[in-house]
């Protein structure tokens, strides 16, 4: 399979032993357009016979996320590849919920949707110039996430004593980033303490908390004269103090820690119909968190 004229005569039952290879081919083709039209046409190809389109489906969600200012087709393609994932996953033993496309649209469906409800400055990142910066932001979540915990890197204290100034604000920022980060390896390495069938989502609710008390230590650090506030409050502090400025990993970060703390109070998430907050989600927000603090220590002249 050299060309997608060669993709396109094949047999649609051998296609699963070959994606790497059309990834290849697709991925040659000089233009966003050009991949997205290819992988339209191997989407229809394959439509009319008995094997999963999961892979083309997630190609194009993926495309049309970092490609196209409305999130509508990228959603609605991830939507379709997780519904070849549910039909089709358990035949090759993969678990659906844990597969590309629900990881995928547990980090971007309702997020996007919050920031685009807004209508403030958190609904400007969805806008150019601003946009390429927080969907790279969450695809290098999505993307970092899919490593082990005990491959993820990570940060020590001394990253915290540089990016932290007061000593009780340091302190607590350690104890919840290494906290969650000790319970997602519990989840992951042993299990012998916690049931992945019953505490999964209340515990990566509880991590997602944790991380966002570290995301509060960081500005609360920045804000001398502002303490005992929300989170919210203290991101609206930030904002107005020219802390958090639209288009940076940090605004991203402080919207998905929004966005994802209300699921603590048990009507948001009870309202929630998919794509819950699951332990992946909970490792993605470390891997922003640690992509900001990254940023903090080496800063951008």
């Amino acid at each position: 399979m050299s060309k997608i004229d060669d993709i396109l005569k094949s047999d649609p039952l051998l296609f699963d032993a070959h994606w790497k290879e059309i990834d290849h081919v697709v991925g040659a083709l000089k233009t966003p357009q050009e991949q997205i039209t290819a992988w339209e046409a191997i989407a229809d190809y394959l439509k009319p016979h008995p094997v999963s389109k999961g892979h083309p489906f997630f190609r194009l969600g993926h495309m049309y996320l970092v490609n196209d200012p409305d999130a509508a087709k990228a959603i609605n393609y991830l939507e379709l590849a997780y519904q070849e994932d549910v039909k089709y996953g358990p035949d090759s033993g993969q678990t659906p919920h844990r597969m590309g496309a629900y990881r995928l649209l547990a980090l971007t469906k309702g997020f996007i949707e919050y920031l685009d409800a807004r209508k403030n400055w958190e609904t400007e990142q969805l806008s150019p110039p601003h946009r390429p910066i927080v969907i790279r932001t969450l695809l290098a979540v999505y993307d970092r996430s899919l490593a082990h915990i005990l491959d993820l890197e990570g940060h020590t204290y001394q990253s915290f004593f540089a990016v932290i100034q007061d000593k009780g604000l340091t302190r607590f920022a350690i104890e919840n980033y290494f906290c969650a980060e000790h319970l997602i390896e519990l989840f992951f390495v042993s299990g012998a303490h916690i049931s992945r069938d019953t505490d999964e989502y209340p515990l990566s609710r509880s991590i997602v908390g944790l991380f966002g008390g570290v995301l509060e230590a960081i500005l609360a650090d920045r804000l001398p004269n502002v303490r005992g506030r929300t989170l919210g409050n203290l991101i609206t502090k930030a904002k107005d103090a020219g802390i958090i400025k639209v288009g940076t990993k940090l605004a991203a970060l402080s919207s998905m820690m929004l966005y994802l703390r209300n699921h603590v109070h048990p009507d948001r998430d009870a309202a929630r119909t998919a794509y819950f907050i699951d332990i992946n989600v909970a490792k993605g927000c470390k891997v922003a968190l640690d992509l900001v603090i990254a940023d903090l220590l080496h800063p951008t002249p």
